[in-house]
């Protein structure tokens, strides 16, 4: 949609304040695509809680047992884990050492002092107490901040909403699910829902590229860097997560959607580094930019 010819001159100070206009559509799109990264780095970086830590030594310990636990009593299923048929959770009979060191966190949040086990309800205080509220981040902002700062870009006409040739190219391959009313057109809330998949999808590749991740030989990337949910999703072992699995094991399946390159429902190993490459380069040329900027200063 474009502004009538007729009082253009009018409307242009509104359009420019607004940020229509402000960008050419290469430019929107390398805004966006800055603007994902920003948010998904702070995300990543806000996403180091105690609780991220947990997920990632139960994955470990229990592979494909571990709930995406939000509610108490999806954390009484990780309690159920780690206590096994005895009813209480005993140290020294911990299936990792990783496990046992949990369990010293929690006795000594929980200040109960030398105890050999712990009860369902001293598990179900430190859950409450820790790993439902989580570490409370000094980078806490308005999550639609950088999502409404993109759309402003790219809604170049000022119209409230993306007609088609203001989709980016990201936008376009997720049109199906963004533009949620079929109409043609993605609302700002739309936007909001779209931004924020991606930023969710390239938060979790980026914390896998700064360590939860384990080293495993790959056909053709001998030595490449896994995120250790893979094998842990991987319940039959044959070197693939199936969407089903995905879902099974409580992951977004828009997160599986962007890394299954190929949108055949399943996700290969080749397939994951060559979505952690993607973003590697991405980052990388991110850090160029940034570099150049500095010594122009």
């Amino acid at each position: 949609m474009s502004l009538p010819a007729r009082g253009f001159a009018l409307a242009l100070p509104f359009v420019v304040a607004c940020g229509a206009l402000a960008a050419e559509p290469l430019e929107a799109e390398q805004f966006e695509e800055k603007c994902v990264l920003r948010a998904a780095e702070r995300a990543a970086r806000t996403n180091k809680t105690d609780r991220a830590k947990w997920m990632h030594e139960l994955e470990a310990a229990f592979p494909g047992k571990v709930a995406n636990a939000l509610t108490e009593d999806e954390y009484a299923t990780w309690f159920d884990l780690l206590a096994g048929k005895t009813g209480e959770w005993r140290r020294d009979e911990s299936p990792t050492p990783e496990i046992g060191a949990l369990f010293d966190r929690v006795v000594a949040r929980l200040e109960l002092g030398p105890v050999p086990a712990l009860t369902r309800d001293e598990f179900k205080k430190f859950a409450k107490r820790v790993l439902r509220e989580g570490n409370p981040s000094s980078e806490v902002q308005d999550p639609n901040e950088d999502a409404d700062r993109a759309f402003r870009v790219l809604d170049r006409d000022a119209s409230g909403e993306l007609e088609a040739e203001e989709y980016t190219p990201p936008l376009k391959a997720d049109k199906l699910r963004t533009d949620a009313d079929s109409n043609g057109r993605v609302s700002k809330e739309e936007y909001r829902a779209y931004f924020k998949r991606s930023v969710a999808t390239k938060a979790e590749a980026i914390a896998a590229k700064n360590g939860d991740t384990a080293r495993t030989d790959v056909k053709g990337a001998k030595g490449a860097a896994l995120p250790t949910w893979f094998a842990a999703l991987d319940t039959d072992g044959d070197k693939q997560v199936s969407l089903f699995e995905w879902r099974k094991g409580g992951k977004p399946v828009s997160a599986f959607n962007d890394m299954d390159l190929n949108g055949d429902g399943l996700l290969t190993r080749d397939e994951y580094i060559r979505y952690a490459k993607m973003l590697d380069d991405a980052l990388k040329q991110k850090k160029r930019e940034k570099d150049a900027e500095e010594r122009e200063k």
